[in-house]
């Protein structure tokens, strides 16, 4: 009989329960059963194989290193999606920055040299003006306040007065959006 055995037959409360208390064996049984499943949904999100590899991994690592804050009464399905889903947020949001910084930075400091390149790189930021006022207002509004002016989620809800969940959401579909119309 393997050493992780055991905890495989334990329930997710009862995993849960076992790695808040710093049982490394059964944070490795939820690693077993959970990280093919988070791997699949990263990938979905980022559309990256690799990407979504070190995402998973990243979701392990802060289940792990904050077992404190662990919930036995809390879905634990529903907490790895939440945690999986911020990771690919952050992701997204990092490249958005990088490139709404190259949008505003002198054309001779970022711009390819190769001229194709050049039209390439003009042709994608005009896209990606073009996806985001193509948004519906509410949407542009809560995207443009979190990217552009780095805003919190609560702080855009009480801007706005609207619900986190909600600006949540709006961010959500604006990434999604961006990605539909970018790929």
């Amino acid at each position: 009989m393997k050493k992780n055995d055991a905890y495989r037959s334990l329930s997710d409360s009862e995993l849960v329960a076992a790695v808040r208390g710093g049982n490394d064996r059964a944070f490795d049984a939820m690693f077993l059963r959970w990280y093919p499943q988070v791997r699949k949904f990263l990938i979905a999100l980022v559309k990256e194989k690799t990407l979504a590899e070190d995402l998973a991994q990243m979701v392990f690592m802060k289940v792990w290193l904050y077992r404190d804050r662990l919930n036995e009464a809390q879905s634990l399905k529903s907490y790895l999606v939440v945690l999986a889903r911020n990771a690919a947020l952050d992701v997204f949001k990092s490249k958005w920055h990088l490139m709404m910084a190259d949008t505003e930075a002198a054309p001779e400091e970022t711009a390819p040299e190769r001229s194709e390149q050049r039209v390439e790189y003009g042709e994608m930021q005009s896209r990606l003006r073009r996806a985001v006022e193509e948004m519906p207002p509410q949407r542009r509004q809560v995207f443009k306040m979190s990217r552009f002016q780095s805003l919190s989620n609560d702080e855009i809800a009480i801007e706005l007065g609207l619900s986190v969940r909600t600006v949540e959401k709006h961010i959500q579909l604006a990434l999604q959006d961006l990605r539909k119309y970018l790929s």
